[in-house]
């Protein structure tokens, strides 16, 4: 299926979305200097395509309690994300093994690692390894499992039992959504599954997830932030619970900053 392409501001109204919760037509349609009815149609293509929820007067994350696409997701925050990545990828030394699990924060990732030499790379996301095609130095195990065509990774058993024949220096991981007391939070009990095992088989654990995941609603428990050993971020919230809950986890955090920082 080819990738749907959004233009800037569709790509920005779900951005809104993603950090800010609901947002109005009127309100949207001053933002960008704009008529009414061209913020109806980007939010119709939004919602034709699952993005977003219309309400009367304006726009809404889908009501279901699950994860959007990957090529949606991968829109959201992506200089944040960047610049995550990065970070890891100057953590991570040659020669090690390292583990890459589900969301686009960790396909960054590997886009990040490509100039890197003798990894070992192990993952269940597609994308990681078409990132790493075009790095030959680099040996990549890809999982059998079921194929999830909306997130392009695989899961199942079958995937679970190829991460258990490997002890990885390092497993990067994302989530759905974080939560000071939760800690760890995902969409389905397959991704979890998968999460949960990649932290159990490995020494070292990061945790990329840029701020938006505080304000995210998933429902399915993955861990508690004493599992992880470093989190990787851009921020985090301003009113200082998910700080006092990294701190009393043990859990090293490394804010990558915002935009310009």
């Amino acid at each position: 299926m080819a990738e749907v392409m959004l233009s800037g501001r569709q790509r920005d109204i779900l951005a809104l979305i993603e950090t800010e919760g609901a947002q109005y037509i009127d309100h949207l349609a001053a933002r960008y200097a704009v008529t009414t009815q061209t913020i109806r149609r980007d939010i119709n293509a939004l919602c034709d395509l699952g993005y977003a929820r219309r309400f009367h007067g304006g726009v809404d994350a889908p009501v279901e309690v699950r994860n959007i696409s990957i090529n949606a997701r991968s829109i959201l925050n992506s200089g944040a994300k960047r610049r995550i990545a990065h970070r890891i990828a100057t953590t991570i030394e040659p020669g090690a093994t390292v583990f890459m699990g589900i969301g686009s924060t960790v396909q960054f990732v590997a886009e990040a690692l490509r100039g890197h030499n003798g990894l070992r790379v192990v993952t269940n996301n597609i994308d990681v390894a078409l990132a790493l095609c075009n790095a030959p130095q680099i040996e990549v195990h890809m999982t059998g499992g079921l194929l999830r065509h909306n997130d392009r990774d695989v899961v199942g058993a079958d995937s679970l039992l190829f991460f258990e024949k490997f002890y990885a220096t390092y497993a990067v991981v994302g989530a759905g959504a974080l939560d000071p007391e939760k800690g760890l939070l995902d969409f389905s009990y397959s991704e979890a599954q998968t999460t949960t095992t990649l932290i159990e088989n490995s020494r070292t654990r990061f945790l990329a997830a840029d701020h938006s995941k505080w304000t995210r609603d998933a429902s399915v428990r993955v861990a508690p932030f004493s599992r992880i050993t470093t989190f990787f971020t851009d921020l985090l919230p301003d009113d200082g619970l998910a700080a006092a809950a990294l701190s009393a986890a043990g859990t090293d955090v490394i804010a990558c900053g915002a935009e310009g920082v």
